[in-house]
């Protein structure tokens, strides 16, 4: 801009300052000629004066010409800027209007937004709650028809072979028959404006059989979908589980707690509670485990296929097990008189079998030393110890008369054809002698080794029973990675000639008053009892009797669990007397949303 070019501070000056410095150098330069004139020759100096005042003049006028041309431009420059400062208030104002406008509209249109980010946000957690409840829905379904499903339920041949075959072809009609509800299973229900759905399939995975039974295992997928009512969006979620079915001649400690006996509607709702009987929660089977009741008739009066494994031998019935051919079996003289009393263990040129019993025993200790599993039997005849290592495949066997050795490890059955007075478990002393310890809780099974004692007639708990490795905790105990287990089965019935038996196990009135027993209890004569008072009877395993007699003791039941991961540890446990439906397990696996 042209005003740039002057000095600022003399923009401002007035006008009256301009025409005081011309009058100052007017008269400046009238006193110069002044002085000149005084000082010269008038007449000499008279034209060389009027040049000089018409030069001075000249000069003069050409200065006020130059003044007021600098005077005119310094006034056109503030004219120019206060023309350039006109409107500048409007300016800022429309530019200030701009903004404001644009931001009010940003926020409207934001908050437009926001609002509907904020209504998606609560239809998409509503479509999660409903989603969810679909999942719930279905699956407390499924957990309700698996908790009121009669289970062990009676099967007849025909059923369990169509069962099988419908099984191995991938058929889910086994599912269908344990829960008493055609397939798929469906739920749907709403609130207001939301509403959810879910159905729940089975898929077949695998069957593992058994010549008498067989276990096949399904995958549930519970499928959910919500919903919200004038929203198109919808939510799904899936939930899968696997779930256990057994069906056939069950081995009996796949049934937790058997009652096999005829009792009214009342009397089996007040059961537990009446004989104070507890059950520890499942971490593997959400199925809580519960009292199972039958009629008399699941329950097996005898024990041929035990009996038959550990001799050795064939028979159809007891009756068909004569003394002459038992005598031959003993390694006896092959005559019909009745087996002398004692404890053989049996042999044949294909190896070891089990250990015969003939008579009532006064006491049988378990115990272990180093990696032998040691088995005492104390009778009015002397005393028999079996040692056997499953790890050196070493057995040795005394008797009152001698002490035999073999490279091999008998069958681990123990068939006794009478009473067995005393039970439980103890230690070796220096004679190498089995004495039974009661004050303290010694393992006494070693583990890796699958024990079943039979008998005949009663047998009597005297003392703790516990699995080498099974820590109790809290009165709870943890069997994670142990593989032992110990059968125990009482028929009621004489192994020759059939006859009648009391056949009871029975908790000593003189036994600890915390007694912890590891074992699955079979009882088919006059079932369990517990005597004395104030005692607490701890059982992992499993417990099937005819009767039950608590006479005021309390029963903690914890069921183990690992026999339907390891069929083998019951391939010698009794069966049951027909076949059966029994649920084995239901458990969750994965929760998905998609």
């Amino acid at each position: 801009m042209k005003f740039s070019c002057f000095p600022r501070m003399q923009l401002w000056h007035s006008d009256a300052d301009w025409s005081d410095e011309r009058n100052a150098d007017r008269k400046a330069n009238h006193n110069a000629r002044w002085n000149d004139d005084m000082n010269t020759d008038p007449k000499a100096d008279l034209n060389v004066n009027r040049d000089a005042n018409q030069k001075n003049d000249l000069n003069l006028s050409r200065k006020d010409d130059l003044e007021d041309d600098k005077k005119l431009q310094r006034r056109d420059c503030i004219d120019q800027k206060k023309k350039t400062r006109k409107g500048t208030m409007t300016l800022v104002s429309v530019f200030l209007f701009f903004i404001f406008s644009a931001l009010g509209l940003s926020m409207l249109y934001f908050s437009q937004i926001y609002l509907k980010l904020s209504a998606y946000k609560k239809n998409s957690t509503l479509l999660d709650y409903a989603s969810e409840n679909g999942i719930k829905l279905g699956f407390d379904r499924l957990l309700n028809l698996l908790s009121q499903a009669v289970s062990p339920s009676l099967l007849s041949l025909e059923e369990t072979n169509e069962l099988r075959e419908d099984t191995i072809n991938k058929g889910s009609e086994i599912v269908e028959k344990l829960l008493g509800s055609r397939l798929p299973l469906q739920n749907s229900q709403s609130w207001e404006s939301v509403g959810w759905e879910s159905i729940t399939n089975f898929y077949y995975e695998k069957i593992e059989e058994k010549e008498d039974y067989f276990h096949a295992q399904y995958k549930a997928e519970i499928s959910s979908e919500g919903r919200i009512k004038n929203f198109k969006e919808a939510r799904a979620s899936s939930l899968e589980a696997r779930l256990g079915i057994l069906a056939g001649n069950l081995p009996l400690p796949y049934i937790p707690l058997l009652i096999d006996k005829k009792l009214g509607p009342d009397q089996k709702k007040d059961f537990a509670e009446n004989n104070k009987i507890d059950f520890l929660p499942s971490e593997k089977n959400l199925v809580p485990p519960q009292i199972s009741f039958a009629e008399g008739d699941l329950i097996p009066k005898d024990a041929n296929s035990q009996v038959q494994k550990a001799l050795k031998i064939k028979f159809f019935s007891p009756q068909n097990l004569s003394n002459r051919r038992l005598r031959a079996v003993l390694g006896l003289e092959e005559t019909n008189e009745l087996v002398p009393d004692g404890v053989y263990l049996i042999k044949d040129d294909s190896g070891l079998g089990g250990i015969y019993v003939q008579g009532d025993l006064e006491e049988i200790v378990t115990a272990i030393e180093e990696n032998f599993q040691v088995v005492s039997f104390l009778t009015e005849q002397g005393c028999w110890i079996l040692k056997y290592s499953p790890q050196k495949s070493k057995t040795i066997f005394s008797t009152p008369e001698e002490v035999l050795y073999y490279d091999l490890i008998p069958l681990g059955i123990i068939i006794v054809n009478g009473k067995i007075n005393s039970l439980g478990g103890g230690v070796m002393d220096t004679s190498g002698q089995a004495i039974m310890v009661t004050e303290e809780e010694i393992p006494s099974i070693l583990n890796g080794v699958n024990l079943t004692i039979i008998s005949s007639d009663n047998i009597t708990l005297s003392s703790h029973l516990i699995y080498q490795g099974v820590k109790w905790i809290d009165k709870v105990p943890y069997v994670k990675d142990r593989n032992s287990q110990l059968n125990i089965f009482v028929t009621g019935n004489d192994f020759l000639g059939g006859a009648e038996r009391e056949g009871k196990i029975i908790i000593d009135k003189d036994c600890p008053q915390e007694i912890k027993i590891q074992a699955s209890l079979t009882a088919a004569g006059k079932g369990f009892s517990v005597e004395g008072k104030g005692k607490t009877v701890h059982i992992l395993g499993s417990l099937h009797a005819s009767d039950y007699t608590s006479n005021e003791n309390k029963l903690k039941f914890t069921f183990d669990e690992r026999l339907l991961e390891e069929s083998d540890l019951v391939q010698n446990a009794p069966r049951t007397a027909k076949p059966v439906l029994c649920l084995s397990f239901f458990k969750p696996l994965e929760w998905k949303e998609f």
